[in-house]
């Protein structure tokens, strides 16, 4: 039995011994089959490297390639594999002179080399890499063909050359900023700004180019950058240089990760000292317009093409009643005007016939206020143009009111002067002419009276002689009033009351019947002070003009005389004003001349006014008239005070 126990256990062994055979062979099999797929993913992953690539032996025999060289030789596998590389790239029957691949061989070290591939017509470059077998020796030659890289490395190269270029070349100064707040690039401009020279910025901490205040200050804006995650910060400030200079600088802080996990800070620097020096001249100087529009003494407007009012100055404002705010806000440039006014400025701004193209001399137009007012102005006008069109126009107003008031006032006195010479060689005239005439009236006026009593009482002639006698009479009224107003006399000038000299007069004439339908109104300035004049010379003056109102009332009506201080208290005034048919205008120059008289023949000399002129005249006074037919007149005289016991002889 016991060889039957040795053959069940030889057929056990037998057993377990198929049993480990077949499991070898399963292993064998998986072992073969993961070869197999990792040989497939190696070739994927050779074939998917964009690079070209291929391996040969140390015959120079291409053993394998992938399909970026294909692809990029236009080769199938069969044209490739098996041939030596000599062959199939350049045509050769023999290894290239300097070949990297006869120097990876011979030296067993990567090598690298550029070669001119007829093919690719043009140079390309290769690196190779040795394959040892067990014993270590060479035995393939990996070449990559590695054009593309040093394409993309010559780019990346020329980027960095480009960027350094710019980076230096740049207006603004650069830094960054690396661990330890240590400078590691600054460009010139930075160097320049800071006053520090480029060897001595790099290295340097970068709080060290600010004082305490704008460390404290610029670590605070950095914080707040990290903690918005990278954003850009900027402000502006001020502080001194390395060489003692005053800067004021826009920082900007840009703070971001590098590919290492490294923060690094971008500081971006730009001297704005020019620019905040011009920029405070410009705010000089535009203050300094706006200071001197606005207090012009003349009105500034402006506007722009659609009519909206863009400046309107403090003048624009007293002149017309509307506020800058109102003006610019409500007002069109065209209801400043009269209908039209607007479009014919704007016609003339574009005449070359009224100061050239753009310009307008000044005019004389018509403004309207706000309250509807007529004013009349002077006005210079210009067009404001950018790049040659028409973007607003300007121009400056100058009242004319008071101008006029004073040429007006002005063409008074003239004609009063012009008057005062004509009186003066009247005056002389007169004098001459009355004493001539005098002696021979004389003569007419004592042969007539004899004539008369030598006659008897019934002779028909006796009325003809006393017609003669009261011609005469009346020739010597009139001779009298010429010497009377050619009077050279002297007169004593005493302190006079002059509202007691008007009431004196007025109760002469009131109870005359010429007043009986006259009311008569006195407004007398009870404090008004006594003047140095001649009451009965005065007292002739007052007569007159009151009779003349009387007159033009034709006896009915209202005559006001009212008395009061002149401007600055250094003159009264004296003012006669009726409700008559007042005084055409071509008469008003002509009313205080001597003759001049619109009564009808035999009831006035035209003397009574020029004689009253020249009285008032010698009191250094002066009288005038404001009158329209229809509406009265009224009469008004100026006299100067003077102190008491002036002696003035008129």
């Amino acid at each position: 039995m016991p060889q039957e126990r040795e053959y069940q256990k030889l057929k056990k062994e037998n057993e377990v011994l198929k049993q480990l055979l077949a499991q070898i062979e399963e292993e064998k099999t998986a072992l073969f089959e993961q070869v197999l797929q990792i040989r497939a993913e190696w070739e994927a992953a050779f074939n998917a490297i964009t690079d070209r690539i291929f391996v040969e032996d140390i015959n120079y025999t291409i053993i394998r390639a992938n399909m970026a060289v294909l692809k990029d030789y236009e080769l199938t596998p069969e044209e490739i594999v098996g041939k030596k590389c000599f062959e199939v790239f350049r045509g050769n029957n023999a290894p290239c002179l300097g070949c990297p691949v006869t120097e990876t061989m011979v030296s067993g070290k990567p090598a690298f080399g550029e070669m001119y591939n007829p093919r690719l017509k043009g140079n390309y470059y290769v690196r190779t890499y040795p394959i040892f077998d067990r014993h270590g020796q060479v035995a393939e030659v990996v070449v990559e063909d590695i054009s593309k890289t040093k394409k993309l490395e010559q780019e990346l190269k020329d980027s960095e050359n480009r960027f350094r270029h710019i980076v230096e070349q740049a207006n603004d100064g650069i830094l960054v900023i690396g661990e330890g707040e240590k400078i590691e690039l600054a460009n010139k401009t930075a160097a320049e700004i800071t006053g520090y020279s480029l060897e001595t910025l790099a290295g340097l901490n970068f709080f060290d180019l600010f004082d305490e205040k704008n460390q404290i200050y610029i670590k605070e804006l950095m914080t707040s950058g990290i903690t918005q995650g990278g954003l850009r910060v900027c402000t502006e400030l001020e502080f001194i240089n390395a060489r003692g200079e005053s800067k004021e600088a826009e920082i900007c802080f840009t703070i971001v990760q590098d590919r290492a996990g490294t923060m690094k800070t971008y500081v971006y620097l730009r001297d704005i000292s020019l620019t905040k020096r011009i920029e405070n001249q410009l705010r000089k100087a535009n203050d300094f317009l706006r200071n001197l529009i606005e207090n012009s003494v003349d009105g500034i407007i402006a506007a722009d093409m659609k009519g909206q009012i863009i400046i309107f100055n403090k003048s624009a404002e007293k002149l017309l009643g509307y506020t800058a705010e109102e003006a610019m806000s409500k007002v069109h440039i065209s209801q400043l005007y009269p209908p039209g006014g607007a479009k014919e400025i704007m016609r003339r701004l574009r005449s070359a016939d009224y100061g050239g193209v753009g310009r307008l001399e000044p005019s004389q137009f018509t403004l309207i206020s706000k309250t509807g007012e007529e004013i009349p102005i002077s006005i210079s006008a210009a067009i404001i143009y950018e790049n040659g069109k028409e973007i607003a126009s300007f121009g400056i107003f100058t009242d004319l009111r008071e101008k006029i008031k004073m040429e007006k006032k002005l063409q008074e006195t003239q004609l009063q002067l012009l008057q005062s010479e004509k009186m003066a060689s009247l005056g002389k005239l007169a004098a001459g002419v009355a004493h001539e005439i005098n002696n021979p009236l004389g003569g007419i006026m004592i042969f007539s009276k004899m004539l008369l009593e030598d006659l008897p009482a019934d002779d028909p002639r006796i009325g003809d002689l006393e017609r003669i006698c009261q011609e005469a009479t009346r020739c010597k009224e009139i001779v009298k009033g010429l010497l009377e107003f050619a009077r050279q006399t002297s007169y004593k000038m005493e302190p006079t009351d002059l509202n007691r000299a008007l009431q004196q007069g007025i109760s002469l004439l009131e109870n005359q019947a010429l007043f009986h339908n006259i009311r008569i109104i006195k407004d007398l300035e009870p404090n008004l002070p006594l003047i140095m004049a001649n009451a009965g010379q005065l007292n002739q003056v007052f007569m007159n003009i009151i009779l003349n109102a009387a007159e033009a009332m034709q006896g009915q009506g209202t005559l006001t005389v009212r008395t009061r201080l002149g401007p600055g208290e250094e003159t009264v005034l004296i003012e006669f004003t009726d409700t008559g048919c007042g005084i055409k205008e071509e008469h008003l120059t002509r009313i205080f001349d001597p003759f001049f008289t619109t009564k009808e023949v035999g009831k006035g000399t035209g003397l009574g006014l020029a004689m009253s002129y020249g009285i008032v005249e010698k009191h250094r006074g002066r009288i005038w008239v404001k009158s329209k037919e229809g509406a009265g007149a009224t009469f008004f005289i100026e006299l100067p005070i003077r102190p008491e016991g002036e002696d003035i002889s008129v």
